[in-house]
């Protein structure tokens, strides 16, 4: 079976990660999250439902929960495990079409706990905000993105990403690259965050949206607020400023071509939009970046020729 699907297109940008010792409060249930979590179990056992269908969580054990799958957690003891929770993007708009075909539960390899501790050590202080997953799960600040760009830190974003993207491999299989068969609502809701991320050149209509969904309006503007944390046209703002503060660090394009590239041709409502998310402008924004890895450069040559 071939699959038109290149691999070199996916990002995994990360939100938590640590390890973790969970007891019989790790009870609950009905979680719905706009991201992946993987876990990594080293210690006790725990039980995790998805769609109404239990798997039992033991050591040696690497276990994904798919993004917008309806879950549940249990515990009757403890269980210790490193866990990662992180989105999936591509660069064409296509990410895993149909997670639930994942293989969700794999045996850990050696390699698999030397990844994993070296990822934690690369990303400190990463830890989840709450144990209650509903406290953060669909919150608006899950989206929020950081501004350092150093040549070390981005040093390190590069190797962890390669470690997570082995770490997703293990769970990759050929029919979750397929297009997905009558999945429920909130895992279609996936296929307009994939349209999203594809047409941010183009006016995104709420109804257009709402119709990939086959449902009003209305009703897609309340499922996506309560799943994603934000209504749909703010989301859609935010990915185009995301977009664009690419495009800034990592093209020649002129700012006025980056607002047309992001689907913002009005370049006074782009700089007034860019400045109210990002806190400066887009010119600012640029020469801070490359003002910051120029000094990170100079100081790392400093560094070499030092005695």
């Amino acid at each position: 079976m071939l699959v038109s699907y290149s691999p070199y297109d996916l990002s995994l940008p990360l939100l938590y990660a640590d390890h973790s010792r969970v007891e019989t409060w790790w009870n609950y249930q009905d979680v719905i999250s706009p991201f992946y979590r993987l876990y990594l179990i080293t210690k006790g056992k725990g039980k995790v439902y998805i769609n109404q269908k239990g798997y039992e969580l033991l050591p040696g054990q690497l276990f994904l929960i798919p993004k917008f799958a309806f879950h549940s957690y249990e515990c009757d003891d403890f269980m210790e495990h490193y866990y990662i929770c992180f989105f999936d993007e591509t660069t064409g708009g296509k990410g895993i079409s149909n997670p639930m075909k994942m293989n969700l539960q794999v045996e850990a390899t050696a390699m698999d706990y030397s990844l994993m501790e070296r990822f934690l050590a690369l990303n400190p202080y990463k830890s989840l905000p709450a144990v209650d997953p509903k406290q953060y799960d669909n919150n608006r600040n899950i989206y929020t993105k950081e501004d350092g760009v150093s040549i070390s830190t981005f040093s390190n974003r590069v190797e962890s990403s390669g470690i997570l993207l082995q770490l997703f491999s293990r769970f990759i299989t050929e029919e979750c690259l397929l297009l997905p068969e009558g999945n429920s609502l909130y895992e279609k809701l996936d296929v307009t965050i994939q349209y999203i991320n594809k047409n941010l050149e183009q006016r995104i209509s709420v109804s257009t949206l709402a119709d990939l969904m086959c449902i009003t309006s209305d009703h897609f503007s309340k499922v996506f607020k309560r799943i994603i944390g934000m209504p749909p046209c703010e989301y859609i703002q935010l990915k185009r400023i995301e977009r664009a503060q690419t495009l800034l660090l990592t093209s020649h394009m002129s700012i006025v071509e980056i607002a047309e590239k992001v689907g913002i041709s009005n370049l006074s409502q782009f700089s007034r939009l860019f400045s109210k998310m990002i806190r400066c402008s887009p010119r600012e924004y640029r020469l801070r970046q490359f003002n910051a890895l120029k000094s990170d450069n100079h100081l790392r040559h400093e560094t070499k020729v030092s005695p």
